[in-house]
């Protein structure tokens, strides 16, 4: 696969490629999902929608952190939204889970329904994150949370598919972002993952994790 094959795959998947590029992001993205789940801290009753969920492979872990929890998940691959509801079949089955093949900067969901919202390694596809945040904001309750996840531009410019549609972030340049998009930042956080396989396996690369909270004003 080629660095902008492998790009496009990372921003939507399609195909039997894109099941298998769902697979290794999960692996990709383990460290970074869990200290997403821990900075959620999630609550019950949370209304929570995750933009970008990939297969649904983590959907099952929110529930086993709180159980009273609803949840909705949108991708902008159909390939993604199919995998998911295969693997939560008992999850939308009891009414705590539903898909829906969107785009993040318009999602068919109402006004002010959600308590926290959030995306795991999906801001560098926003190719107009200002609409993007609007939508968010538009979709969550006053004072509810949006939590990013994504990695440092300076770690993620080793990796050759990044020159392909990617654009990167570092804290600062994000922050601002939010903070001129109706958000206001409370609380920032860094890890550095010990070095593992890149998404296409083309390298071992060593990445920062960050998380990043804005709440809605």
């Amino acid at each position: 696969m080629t660095a902008a094959e492998a790009a496009r795959q990372l921003r939507q998947p399609a195909g039997e490629g894109g099941i298998m590029m769902g697979i290794q992001m999960n692996k990709s993205n383990r460290l970074l999902y869990e200290m997403t789940l821990d900075f959620l801290s999630l609550h019950q009753g949370d209304e929570l929608l995750e933009i970008g969920m990939g297969n649904g492979h983590f959907v099952p872990e929110l529930f086993e952190e709180e159980p009273g929890i609803r949840y909705t998940g949108i991708d902008l691959s159909d390939v993604m939204v199919a995998e998911a509801e295969k693997l939560n079949e008992a999850l939308i089955a009891a009414g705590n889970v539903i898909f829906h093949c969107a785009p993040a900067e318009k999602m068919p969901v109402q006004d002010a329904h959600y308590s926290k919202v959030f995306g795991v390694n999906v801001l560098y596809f926003w190719d107009q994150p200002e609409v993007t945040l609007k939508e968010i904001h538009r979709i969550l309750r006053l004072g509810g949370d949006l939590v990013l996840a994504f990695r440092s531009r300076a770690t993620m410019e080793q990796l050759p598919f990044v020159d392909h549609g990617f654009t990167l972030y570092d804290v600062e340049t994000a922050q601002a972002l939010l903070q001129n998009n109706g958000f206001n930042v409370t609380d920032v956080i860094t890890a550095i993952e010990p070095p593992k396989q890149a998404a296409d396996g083309s390298q071992l690369v060593q990445l920062e994790n960050i998380c990043m909270r804005g709440v809605k004003i």
